[in-house]
């Protein structure tokens, strides 16, 4: 019978998560990993093919959190704005696990609007958008377009910690940047 594992990939996935929590995403190496663990590097190639594969279930790991924020504001009566709002409370409970996964470093794909067409609820939100307020397919996507923009420079400003908005402030930048781009007044 083969020995039992001490360093699981679950156990270094775990320790990984936590020196990003703690210390950003440059915090992770094979290295870093093993002296948190105590051990030599063997057991983290053991269960990982490479540092990037670590990264990745880590990204997976702050991802699968942040659906949770997501899902939960697409169940409120104004989803489009409670996930502007809950993208945002994100960035300033998760600032650094909010720029692994929305703050990438290097060249950012051309594409046609913002954020890219893989967010996992992006769909949804957009159906939101054009089932609330009778919008087109179009126009729904303008709409998400430039309020996930504001939206994003917002959860930037608290993911790096220059934001001091309280909740009160942000909802109401956000209902006034969403009729200034729906093109309505209040």
């Amino acid at each position: 019978m083969p020995p039992k594992v001490k360093y699981s990939r679950e156990l270094i996935c775990d320790v990984a998560y936590r020196m990003v929590e703690e210390h950003g995403k440059e915090s992770i190496s094979a290295r870093s990993i093993a002296s948190a663990l105590g051990c030599s590097t063997a057991p983290i190639f053991t269960a990982f093919s490479s540092v990037e594969d670590i990264k990745n279930a880590v990204k997976e790991r702050a991802y699968a959190l942040y659906c949770t924020y997501i899902e939960k504001a697409l169940e409120s009566e104004l989803p489009f704005k409670a996930s502007g709002l809950a993208y945002i409370r994100y960035a300033k409970e998760h600032p650094k696990l909010f720029k692994l996964l929305f703050m990438v470093d290097g060249e950012a794909p051309v594409q046609g609007y913002f954020p890219g067409g893989d967010i996992k609820n992006e769909k949804t939100i957009r159906s939101a958008i054009k089932e609330t307020y009778g919008k087109s397919d179009d126009a729904a996507k303008k709409l998400y377009n430039h309020l996930s923009i504001y939206t994003h420079g917002i959860a930037v400003l608290f993911a790096e910690g220059y934001a001091t908005f309280s909740d009160e402030d942000i909802s109401t930048m956000l209902s006034e940047a969403f009729f200034a781009f729906k093109g309505e007044r209040e």
